[in-house]
C-alpha cells in the first residue's frame, strides 16, 4: 500500500493483472495495457479471483499452521519459484551459443586488452573503422561495405549528430562528446537489440587526457556475436574495456543460473520438464512464503502511518 492506495497483481500464467484500490471508497482502477494471457483485466475476472482469495484467507485465518502446510503440499512446481543452472535448460547434446575454446580465447584477450596503450584522440572516422572490426567479425554479408554503410546498417540508428560530424576533426568529436547533446539517442549501439544490443563507446579519461573504448552486451540472443567482436578488437590492437565480462562469459559457458518460474521472460517448470527432465532435480527452489497472522508491531506501524497521512490531508 502506498499513499492511501492498495495494489494487487494477480500472475496466471503467462499473464500479470493488476488494480488499485483507494483503501475506504468504492474507488477501483484496473491496469490499463494489452495482456499476454487469457483474460481481460476486468471487474469479472476480480471478481471470481477475490471469491477464491476471500475462501483462502478464512481457511488461513483458523490455522495458519495447517493452512501453510497444505499450500506447501498442493502449490504445482509450474507455480513455483526457483533457480537452476543455465547449460541444464539447453537441449541435450546441444552445441553451446561459443565453443569454450573461443571462450577461454575471450578471457584471455579481454585481460591484455585493459595493457593496450590509449588513445591520443578520438575522431568520426577512428569511430567507424573500429566498429567496422567489429561487425567484420559477425556479419560477412556486410564486409564489402564500407563502415559508414556497415554502421547503418546495423546501429539503432538514433545516432544524436555522430554522423553529422566532419570524420576527421578530433577536436569537433571531443565538443560533440562532451555536450552531451545525444543523450537520450544511442549512436553507441552498434548493434540493435531489446533491451539494448551490443555496444561500443568511447570513454575520456580526465586524469591522462586519453581515450579507449567501452563494450557491454544487454540482450542474452548477442552475448556470442559480442565476445567474436571484442576477440577481433583485441586482434587489431583497439584498447577497450568488456563491462559485464564475467556474466557474458558465465552465460556463455553455460554456468550461471536462470530463473524457474511463470514470469514471461523466465524459463517455465513444464517447459523444463518436457525438454529437459533430468534437469528437475537440480532446481534450487525459493521457499514458500509463509502466510502469518499480522504482530502487534506491525499493526501499531500501520496505526502510526494511517495516523500522520490523516493529519498531512486533514
Amino acid at each position: 500500500m502506498f499513499d492511501g492506495l492498495l495494489y494487487c497483481r494477480l500472475f496466471i500464467p503467462p499473464g500479470s493483472y493488476g488494480l488499485s484500490w483507494k483503501v475506504g471508497s468504492n474507488n477501483v482502477e484496473f491496469e490499463r495495457g494489452s495482456s499476454p494471457g487469457d483474460y481481460y483485466n476486468d471487474e469479472y475476472l476480480w471478481t471470481k479471483a477475490l471469491v477464491q482469495i476471500e475462501r483462502r484467507l478464512r481457511s488461513a485465518l483458523g490455522d495458519f499452521a495447517r493452512y501453510n502446510r497444505f499450500v506447501e503440499k498442493n502449490l504445482p512446481f509450474s507455480c513455483r519459484a526457483g533457480k537452476v543452472q543455465r547449460r541444464l535448460t539447453w537441449p541435450k547434446n546441444a552445441r553451446p551459443p561459443l565453443p569454450l575454446r573461443q571462450i577461454r580465447q575471450l578471457e584471455s584477450v579481454l585481460d591484455a586488452a585493459k595493457n593496450l596503450s590509449p588513445l591520443g584522440a578520438v575522431t568520426l572516422s577512428h569511430y567507424l573503422n573500429t566498429v567496422a572490426i567489429a561487425y567484420d567479425a559477425v556479419f560477412k554479408e556486410l564486409r564489402p561495405l564500407s563502415p559508414l554503410e556497415k554502421y547503418k546498417k546495423k546501429a539503432d540508428g538514433r545516432h544524436g549528430g555522430l554522423l553529422d560530424l566532419p570524420p576527421e576533426d578530433p577536436e569537433a568529436f571531443s565538443k560533440w562528446f562532451y555536450s552531451r547533446q545525444w543523450a537520450g539517442t544511442h549512436p553507441w549501439e552498434i548493434v540493435f537489440g531489446y533491451p539494448h544490443g551490443i555496444m561500443l563507446s568511447p570513454h575520456y579519461h580526465e586524469e591522462s587526457r586519453l581515450w579507449n573504448y567501452v563494450m557491454w552486451v544487454d540482450s542474452l540472443g548477442w552475448y556470442a556475436s559480442a565476445a567474436w567482436m571484442a576477440i577481433a578488437l583485441c586482434k587489431h590492437k583497439i584498447p577497450f574495456e568488456f563491462h559485464g565480462q564475467k556474466e557474458v562469459t558465465d552465460a556463455l559457458k553455460g554456468i550461471d543460473e536462470v530463473d524457474i518460474c511463470p514470469d514471461l521472460y523466465a524459463v517455465h517448470y513444464d517447459d523444463l520438464k518436457k525438454k529437459r527432465p533430468d534437469a528437475l532435480r537440480f532446481i534450487r527452489w525459493d521457499p514458500i512464503p509463509q502466510l502469518s497472522p499480522i504482530t502487534p508491531d506491525q499493526t501499531a506501524r500501520i496505526s502510526q502511518t494511517e495516523a500522520a497521512r490523516g493529519m498531512q490531508t486533514g
